[in-house]
């Protein structure tokens, strides 16, 4: 896994979680989980708010270890080397302790926000890429991962997909959500961005049941079964989304290991069972939760198989 970049065409599509589950499979399926760095290019600091909390980030930003300390050092014409803006969280962010993170950046002269302006002022979208090469980034890790804002700001996406091997776009599957996605991948094209990006449906099946049945019905690997009926209008949008990405057919269900605050901080144990099962061979993968059966189903079902007689018996099926 070389460079990759994580982005979405909304909001709370799971992105920054993505993000940092990539790194966790990065980093404990390597012999060394300190090639792995992630780059945190929104502005916001999610992701490393969610590692490294308030006071965390607050030091770092103290201490001029970000990338936009990086990136005005590097305006300055001087030397600039990732190891002395990147940080590792340690016991702060037991699951990535070792992954090495560059947080956005922010004081009272600036932020990041205003520099990835000042970016595309010049037609610098490319400059992300330039900055990875320049301080020895990409020799130094194996795998990069770039969380990025939601397209709303369509900088972010273009600087972090410019600077990818590989784009991974979340969504959820909604009229809404696929509708916007495809209408960012054709802005990107249109923008010379030539990479087909994975496209990854992550979201908690049990509150979008018809869409899990449509999603079913087009193959893709959702544990349980669905009682609802396919929606024919989502289904064609997934067909054209296929057209603008490829589809990741294992659907990332919501876990609350993942997806809470404390992600970061949850034990690797119960994160190998969730994201990389095969990485060590004294964990199993959890059984999917069984589906409940339709009330008006359950007295027409016998639980077990009746007893053998001598009399043919027939076995009387729900319609």
């Amino acid at each position: 896994m070389p460079t990759v970049a994580v982005i979405s065409a909304s909001g709370g599509a799971g992105k920054t979680t993505v993000a940092l589950a990539l790194a966790y499979y990065a980093a404990h399926t390597l012999a060394d989980p300190r090639s792995v760095l992630i780059v945190d290019l929104d502005p916001t600091a999610g992701l490393t708010l969610r590692a490294l909390g308030d006071s965390g980030y607050g030091d770092l930003c103290q201490q001029g270890k970000t990338l936009y300390h990086m990136d005005l050092d590097f305006d300055r014409g001087r030397r600039v080397d990732v190891e002395k803006y990147a940080t590792r969280p340690g016991p702060a962010a037991k699951a990535i302790s070792n992954v090495a993170l560059l947080p956005p950046g922010e004081d009272d002269e600036g932020d990041l926000a205003a520099r990835v302006e000042k970016w595309f002022l010049f037609g610098g979208r490319d400059r992300l890429a330039k900055l990875l090469k320049e301080s020895q980034a990409l020799e130094r890790y194996s795998h990069v991962v770039i969380d990025t804002a939601p397209f709303f700001d369509v900088r972010y996406t273009v600087a972090a997909v410019a600077a990818a091997d590989v784009a991974v776009v979340t969504l959820r599957p909604t009229v809404t959500e696929i509708t916007r996605t495809i209408r960012m991948l054709r802005r990107l094209r249109s923008a010379g961005i030539e990479i087909k990006p994975l496209a990854l449906f992550n979201y908690d099946p049990g509150r979008l049941v018809r869409e899990t049945s449509t999603l079913r019905e087009l193959g893709f690997k959702i544990p349980g079964r669905s009682s609802a009926h396919p929606d024919q209008k989502l289904r064609q949008l997934v067909e054209r989304l296929t057209a603008e990405a490829t589809p990741i057919k294992t659907v990332l269900q919501y876990k609350r290991e993942l997806t809470d605050l404390e992600f970061p901080r949850t034990s690797s144990d119960k994160l190998d069972l969730i994201i990389c099962p095969r990485g060590r061979r004294d964990l199993q993968t959890p059984k999917p939760t069984p589906t409940r059966m339709p009330r008006h189903l359950r007295r027409r079902v016998t639980t077990h198989p009746p007893h053998p007689t001598n009399k043919t018996q027939k076995t009387h099926l729900p319609p």
